[in-house]
C-alpha cells in the first residue's frame, strides 16, 4: 500500500470475497472505527458505509474487489471522488459489440477515458447491471502482486485460513505445501511476529516463496517432503497448509499414500496445545484417514467456493492422549 492516498469519503461499498468468507469479512469490518452499517447480502458480498479515511479499509485483506453502490453519489463525495480526472476505466463484457457501445457511452456521458492495461474503474456486467468496480482498492494494487504458480493458494483463501488458526504473538508457524508462499505472507501480515517456516519439494517454487516474503536464500524455507518433515517433535504452534487435492496439484489416487504420512507428521510436530487448518477437496479421503490414526481430530469446517473449486478447511487440533503419546 506504500504511496497510495487514502482521503477521506463517504460512500456506500460493496465488498467481494470468496463464497463462504463474508461473515469473516464483515466481523472484521464492525471493528473498524470509519466503517458502518455493515451487512452481509450473499455468501461472497459484504455492504457497509465507510465514513472517514481510507486507510482502515485498504488494509483489510479479506476482499479482492469494492464496487459502489451510486455512481453519481460516489463521483461527488465517495471512493470516485478521489480519483484524478478524467478518469481511465476498463469496460468488462466478452460482447465486443457491447462492449464498444458502453465504452462510448461511457466517454460521451462522464468524459473518462478507456485504458484497459491502466485502468481506475472497472465495469463489470452482473445479472443485476453493471459493477462499478474501484480499481485503487483491488487486492493487487493495495498488497502489490506476488510471484505465482498456477496452483498457488488464492489469496483471500489463504487470508481466511489464517484466521482460522487463531495466531498469537511469537508463535511458530509451519506450511509443509508452502508452495510460493502465499500463506505465509498472509501469517506475517496478520501476525508480524510470527516465525514462519516453509516446506516443499519443489526448488523453484521455493525460490518464488523467497522473492515474495522478502527472504534472502533458505531463511525459513526448507526443500522437503510434507511426509518427512525435518522437524522436531512438538516444535510448532499452528500448521497452517492448502493440501494436494487433485484440481491442479497431485491426485486422488496420490493422496491416498500422500495424506497418512502428512497428517501423521502434522501430529508430530504439533506442539501438544497446537492448531492445525488443512484445506482440501478430498474430504472423505481426509476424514478416513484422521479416523484411522486418531492422532488429530475435527474442531471446525467451512466450505469454500471459488475458481471451480469446491474445498472445505478443516481445523485440527490434537488428541488428548496423542501429546503424550509415543
Amino acid at each position: 500500500m506504500s504511496g497510495m492516498v487514502m482521503p477521506c469519503i463517504t460512500d456506500h461499498l460493496v465488498l467481494s470475497t470468496v463464497h463462504g468468507a463474508a461473515d469473516l469479512l464483515a466481523e472484521e469490518l464492525r471493528g473498524l472505527s470509519s466503517v458502518h452499517s455493515v451487512r452481509r447480502t450473499a455468501p461472497d458480498i459484504v455492504e457497509c458505509i465507510v465514513d472517514g479515511p481510507l486507510d482502515q479499509l485498504a488494509a483489510c485483506a479479506l476482499y479482492s474487489t469494492v464496487a459502489v453502490r451510486d455512481l453519481e453519489r460516489s463521483l461527488r463525495v465517495g471512493v470516485l471522488s478521489t480519483l484524478e480526472h478524467p478518469i481511465k476505466f476498463r469496460v468488462g463484457d466478452r460482447d465486443p459489440v457491447r462492449r464498444q457501445a458502453t465504452i462510448a457511452t461511457v466517454e460521451q456521458r462522464h468524459g473518462w477515458v478507456n485504458r484497459p492495461a491502466d485502468w481506475d474503474v472497472n465495469l463489470e456486467r452482473s445479472a443485476g447491471g453493471w459493477v462499478v468496480q474501484f480499481g485503487p482498492l483491488t487486492w493487487a494494487r493495495r498488497f502489490g502482486r506476488l510471484e505465482r504458480l498456477p496452483w498457488s493458494t488464492n489469496v483471500i483463501v489463504a487470508d481466511v485460513l489464517v484466521r482460522l488458526a487463531k495466531l498469537r504473538a511469537g508463535q511458530r508457524v509451519l506450511d509443509p505445501f508452502c508452495g510460493t508462499g502465499t500463506i505465509l505472507l498472509s501469517v506475517r501480515r496478520r501476525e508480524s511476529t510470527a516465525r514462519v517456516l516453509g516446506t516443499d519439494h519443489d526448488l523453484h517454487a521455493l525460490t518464488l516463496a523467497a522473492r515474495n516474503l522478502e527472504l534472502p536464500g533458505a531463511l525459513g524455507l526448507v526443500r522437503a517432503e510434507a511426509g518427512a518433515l525435518p522437524l522436531r517433535p512438538g516444535s510448532v504452534d499452528r500448521v497452517v497448509t492448502n493440501l494436494p487435492f487433485g484440481k491442479q496439484v497431485g491426485s486422488h489416487r496420490g493422496n491416498h499414500g500422500l495424506y497418512p504420512d502428512v497428517l501423521r507428521e502434522i501430529e508430530r510436530v504439533l506442539a501438544p496445545d497446537g492448531r492445525a487448518v488443512v484445506l482440501t477437496e478430498d474430504k472423505r479421503l481426509l476424514r478416513g484417514v484422521l479416523e484411522r490414526q486418531r492422532g488429530l481430530k475435527v474442531v471446525r469446517e467451512r466450505l469454500l467456493r471459488y475458481n471451480g473449486a469446491t474445498p472445505t478447511a478443516y481445523v485440527l487440533t490434537r488428541l488428548a492422549r496423542s501429546a503424550h503419546a509415543r
